[in-house]
């Protein structure tokens, strides 16, 4: 049972983007939210990364499959960062609209500033891959 979930992770968390941005933007909240004291900074710095590094990996990866689902490059690109970015800004903003996120909308606007841009170029480069790629290596 452990090996089929660590399977079905494996699939759909990309673990480098995840750890990166998690240790990003964790900080990135801490330092939002820091003014309020390190006691109530520091929770929700915590409960940052730990969404993003699970949350995100798999926005990243769904966006990868979205970047080539379409034949169509522009429109496939579109579909991928409009989702990816819906997705993680929206969700970013309820985690920290629950209990103990002093500032939820100053601690959401990082993601709404680099997940779009981040989202299109990511669903480029997934694109770009997949060219020299066969369907079975899919």
């Amino acid at each position: 049972m452990l090996r089929r979930i660590k399977r079905t992770l494996d699939a759909n968390i990309d673990y480098g983007s995840a750890v990166m941005a998690a240790a990003f933007l964790g900080t990135v909240v801490f330092c939002l939210n820091y003014s309020h004291g390190a006691m109530r900074a520091f929770p929700a710095a915590l409960k940052q990364a730990t969404y993003t590094f699970f949350v995100a990996g798999f926005i990243v990866r769904n966006n990868e499959r979205l970047a080539r689902r379409l034949a169509a490059p522009a429109a496939s690109l579109l579909l991928a960062a409009t989702v990816s970015s819906c997705l993680a800004v929206g969700l970013t903003f309820l985690v920290h609209s629950a209990r103990g996120t002093p500032e939820p909308v100053r601690s959401t606007l990082p993601t709404a500033l680099i997940g779009p841009p981040s989202f299109l170029l990511l669903g480029w480069r997934a694109r770009r891959a997949a060219i020299g790629a066969t369907p079975a290596s899919e």
